[in-house]
């Protein structure tokens, strides 16, 4: 019960990019994107940083739950990669907001944001902050391969941003890893500077083995909403909203059929935006908090797997 979520905000690239623009170079079409994902469009990076998106939706967060920089005791970025090795990407946060808070980017793929806040439960639980500025940013543009076809067009760039204050809102989580280092897999650079270096590069982008991730992400989805509940006392009817990953519409789907979730519960933008990895749930929250849908004391789930084979879920108490 350490936290509530204070403010939210978003940011997106300017640039957005349809189905039939990727059909111009891949060998592919609206109707077998859509069909298979649930995706109509997504944003993408051309001369914006990640940085400029993940500063602007820190702020817009910050705005909203009229926070200064100087009461942010903690700045978590969740993402893969930012623009530079190091600094992190939260460390390029609080810069531009003025913070001199403790601040440190956080890769748990596309779970990243869930790990975030539990994180911040443990700083607001101790006491060494009592308020926590999480940000979600991806630049999945940059990590695709834009030659496979199966892959580029599932993904988007994006940042989503929340503030957490100290109070009651949290009331239960679960984190968990499947070990798994094949199934989904990013390459990092190797030691391309080192004369030493005898290791082969990888082809520096993402490899996913899509039927083994679906069936992955169906049973961990469901276990994770199965289990946050019991740890709350609750029931899956009980939650109000439930926040998926915008991974893949047919994954959400079939996760909802087979665990029986009220299709009117689950929030989706996965048509407007793709898979944004650890940004989707925070620009999915930002999205429908600014709508007015969520009323105080409704009960909020979010729920996400991703590389590692990570998955999570987090229930919050909406007391904005």
């Amino acid at each position: 019960m350490s936290f509530y979520i204070a403010g939210t905000g978003s940011a997106l690239p300017e640039k957005v990019v349809s189905n039939d623009d990727l059909a111009q170079f891949l060998d592919t079409s609206d109707e077998w994107i859509y069909t298979r994902t649930g995706i109509k469009r997504r944003h993408v990076l051309t001369d914006e940083r990640l940085a400029d998106l993940a500063i602007l939706s820190a702020k817009r967060a910050l705005e909203d739950a009229q926070v200064s920089a100087d009461e942010v005791g903690l700045i978590l970025c969740a993402t893969m990669r930012g623009d530079t090795f190091t600094p992190s990407l939260a460390c390029a946060i609080g810069e531009a907001i003025g913070s001199h808070a403790p601040a440190f980017d956080l890769n748990a793929a596309c779970v990243g944001a869930l790990y975030c806040m539990e994180v911040a439960d443990a700083f607001i639980s101790t006491g060494r902050a009592d308020t926590v500025l999480i940000v979600g940013a991806e630049a999945m543009s940059k990590l695709v391969d834009w030659e496979d076809r199966a892959s580029c067009v599932l993904f988007g760039d994006g940042s989503g941003a929340m503030v957490l204050k100290k109070g009651t809102g949290r009331l239960s989580a679960i984190l968990s890893t499947d070990p798994d280092t094949h199934t989904i897999r990013m390459p990092n650079i190797e030691g391309i500077n080192s004369p030493y270096n005898k290791n082969p590069q990888e082809k520096l982008a993402m490899h996913m083995d899509g039927g083994e991730v679906y069936k992955f992400a169906v049973n961990a989805m469901g276990h994770c909403i199965e289990e946050v509940c019991r740890r709350a006392n609750l029931t899956p009817a009980e939650i109000d909203w439930y926040l998926p990953h915008q991974a893949n519409a047919r994954i959400i789907e079939a996760s909802r059929k087979k665990f029986k979730i009220d299709k009117s519960k689950v929030l989706l933008n996965i048509s407007e935006y793709g898979n944004m990895s650890a940004t989707s749930v925070v620009v999915l929250l930002d999205e429908y908090a600014r709508k007015g849908t969520f009323k105080k004391g409704d009960r909020l789930l979010f729920v996400a797997f991703g590389g590692g084979l990570t998955s999570g879920a987090v229930i919050v108490e909406w007391n904005k």
